[in-house]
């Protein structure tokens, strides 16, 4: 009779064993070293054509990767003071850092070059929201995921159906910090 209780304790401290084992290992496991700075990478870019009562129109989807050390990523809604506010003090001129990711139309050329080209309102730079997690709160901490933004261009004579075009994308963090510079594919203005 004295066997099986003994088998039943050493069990039991086996099992002890594997689960103060397993609440020490993620104490030993380090957060990612990344930089404060932001990086990110290209994922992936759709152009998909639509028609509605105001006319055509082609709706971008852009994935980009991100990477930050500090996990300062992202505006709130109610992020309207300096250094985020919509104008520069004192003027009625469109203050840069009220918006924090920024896209460039890139046409490319016929010897395969590619030529900057803003369209007229120049409303493709935006604003990705705060990626920063609640439980997170002030403390500062690595944060990595992917930032997927949409936005529309219309035809225009210079970016007319068949055009083959990329966008050159970075973005800042709330510290101001900006990331380094990355292209899409080269994907064509559908038909």
């Amino acid at each position: 009779m004295h066997l099986p209780r003994t088998l039943l304790f050493q069990t039991l401290g086996f099992a002890v064993l594997m689960v103060l084992l397993g609440l020490s290992v993620p104490g030993c496991i380090s957060p990612p070293d990344y930089p404060d700075t932001p990086e990110i990478e290209f994922r992936r870019v759709t152009i998909q054509p639509i028609v509605n009562r105001f006319g055509p129109f082609d709706s971008v989807n852009i994935t980009i990767g991100y990477r930050d050390g500090d996990g300062d990523l992202g505006l709130n809604n109610n992020d309207t003071l300096p250094p985020f506010n919509l104008y520069l003090p004192n003027t009625k001129i469109d203050n840069p850092k009220r918006v924090n990711y920024f896209c460039q139309i890139q046409i490319r050329r016929t010897d395969g070059t590619f030529l900057d080209y803003t369209p007229p309102g120049d409303d493709i730079n935006g604003t990705y929201p705060n990626l920063t997690p609640a439980s997170q709160g002030d403390r500062a901490a690595p944060l990595r995921g992917e930032i997927y933004y949409q936005f529309k261009i219309s035809p225009t004579l210079d970016l007319p159906p068949g055009t083959a075009i990329r966008f050159k994308i970075n973005i800042l963090d709330r510290a101001l910090n900006r990331s380094n510079e990355v292209f899409t594919e080269t994907v064509t203005i559908p038909q």
